[in-house]
């Protein structure tokens, strides 16, 4: 535990030079990881059937599709302007 405390203190007194360099370092050791966890989503996915795939693309988007951007005429016309 002490090893543990002594390393965090050293992380607090880092610069911000060395706390950049720390974060780069540390997405880089992180990569391959994350790389292997999107290659295993994208196996996961193509198990899949082409109504699971879809459902899931469908997953993230508004029933309905998207909305328009509103004009000044109907955000007027909803009260929103003043």
């Amino acid at each position: 535990m002490k090893t543990l405390e002594k390393l965090a203190d050293r992380l607090i007194r880092l610069t911000p030079e060395e706390s950049e360099k720390l974060g780069l370092i540390i997405k880089a050791k992180l990569m391959p990881e994350q790389a292997k966890q999107q290659q295993g989503l994208l196996q996961q996915q193509q198990g899949m059937n082409p109504q699971q795939q879809q459902q899931m693309a469908m997953m993230g988007k508004r029933p309905g599709g998207s909305m328009p951007m509103p004009t000044s005429r109907m955000a007027a016309q909803q009260g929103l302007l003043r």
